[in-house]
């Protein structure tokens, strides 16, 4: 896990999304597919991806993570939350850029929700939305 995200850090995304792809069928063949560290490897694999620029399997992937994680651990669990960010940037790179701005005002509100409004999570994803506020494409 850590060597595939210094490996990406890197630049170096072949090798780490091998050793994320390893990462990822060991754990779904020890634990499953709703194992929260599986969930959490499949969502760096779909990072990697994306740094890619295969925008559309790394949706597919936090696509599922989310309907999984929303299911085992409930919307407002902070891994959903995390997930629907990293959703909402992926459909932000692909253009969709109103479905994008509607998760991650999502991901915002039911953050201040479950942390308040100075909560680091809850800042970072309000700063995010600003961005896509200011972009200009928006």
């Amino acid at each position: 896990g850590k060597l595939a995200v210094t490996l990406g850090a890197q630049g170096n995304l072949e090798e780490a999304r091998r050793l994320q792809e390893q990462v990822v069928n060991g754990r779904r063949a020890l634990f499953g597919d709703a194992d929260l560290e599986t969930l959490r490897a499949i969502n760096n694999l779909a990072g990697t991806i994306a740094s890619q620029g295969d925008f559309t399997e790394a949706r597919e992937l936090l696509a599922s993570v989310l309907a999984t994680t929303c299911r085992e651990f409930g919307e407002h669990h902070p891994d959903s939350l995390t997930t629907m960010g990293n959703l909402a940037a992926i459909l932000w790179q692909e253009g969709d850029r109103a479905e994008a701005y509607a998760l991650q005002q999502q991901v915002v509100e039911m953050r201040r929700g479950e942390r308040g409004e100075d909560d680091e999570a809850t800042v970072a994803a309000a700063a995010v939305l600003e961005m896509m506020e200011r972009d200009p494409g928006y």
